[in-house]
């Protein structure tokens, strides 16, 4: 597999997605290829999609010779991109390896980079920095708490609103020491980690974008077809849950009286609980501790 990212849950997606010869799938989020690769050197053949074209370019080198196509887009567009019925759709929607070891696009808090976070980067989006440093001291406080489930959002708020303009990762940083001081040791979960997840997400407008791709993607399977989802964090995977209970007829708080018609039965979930790496993956690729996995098959 190519060092650009190391695919999270691989073996576990062979067994349940089953890629082979005559099948189509459409990888929604390619990244450096992985996933694509390894079902298309089972047969299938493989839509890649994916915003970032740093990672296009990656998985065309990956998949050379391979029953792949490339679309470029947010995997939001999806159904764009299926030009037939598919077997099977994966969206894994963690950030890259690459990504994260580029200081350039501003994911990492370990490094000094622009603080850009954008998926896409020739997109119009506002980036990180343009977000801080036009948002009211509020509203930054709100990113952080519901987006990445920070307590101390609103010291990290007003640091950050004191330290403006922001620039760069170390000028974020820097910000978030000074709200709450920390040491960092080896191994542990950075303190800023949360302060960062928040700004991405609300930067790409991720759970927006997550919550609009689930029930169009059980449209463009076939009858049979399966819809699996890798998420790293507890907001992405409470919103896969609760889609997937909506798409296969569960209403949430479902002792309750609820108004108006049964919802349509189009999904029937195939996990109970989420799939989450074995020991080995965790000794081989230690960024893959947080994912876990749905699986659907589409009614």
């Amino acid at each position: 597999m190519s060092v650009y990212h190391t695919p999270v849950l691989l073996a576990e997606l062979l067994e349940w997605l089953n890629p082979q010869p005559g099948k189509f799938f459409l990888d929604g989020t390619a990244g450096g290829g992985g996933h694509t690769r390894a079902f298309a050197e089972r047969g299938a053949h493989v839509i890649a999609v994916d915003q970032d074209p740093e990672a296009l370019a990656e998985c065309e080198k990956s998949c050379v010779g391979l029953p792949v196509t490339l679309w470029r887009g947010n995997f939001a567009q999806l159904e764009l991109a299926a030009t037939v019925p598919l077997d099977a759709i994966l969206l894994d929607l963690g950030v890259s390896s690459h990504q994260l070891d580029t200081p350039e696009r501003g994911f990492a808090l370990r490094y000094c980079g622009p603080l850009d976070m954008r998926m896409d980067t020739d997109s119009e989006r506002e980036t990180a920095a343009e977000l801080l440093n036009r948002l009211p001291e509020k509203e930054i406080a709100r990113i952080l708490f519901e987006y990445g489930e920070e307590s101390r959002s609103r010291r990290i708020a007003t640091e950050i609103v004191k330290g403006r303009p922001l620039q760069t990762t170390d000028d974020l940083v820097a910000c978030i020491r000074r709200a709450m001081p920390f040491r960092t040791r080896p191994g542990e979960i950075h303190p800023a980690t949360k302060t960062f997840q928040g700004i991405r997400i609300a930067v790409n407008a991720e759970l927006g974008v997550l919550e609009q791709v689930l029930p169009a993607a059980v449209r463009c399977l076939k009858s049979g077809g399966r819809l699996a989802v890798i998420s790293y964090h507890s907001l992405e995977d409470r919103l896969v849950k609760t889609a997937f209970n909506q798409l296969s007829g569960k209403r949430e708080n479902s002792d309750l009286p609820h108004p108006g018609p049964e919802p349509p039965v189009v999904l029937e979930v195939l996990t109970k609980k989420p799939i989450t790496p074995s020991d080995d993956e965790l000794r081989r690729n230690p960024r893959s501790r947080s994912a876990k996995l749905r699986v659907g098959q589409k009614i």
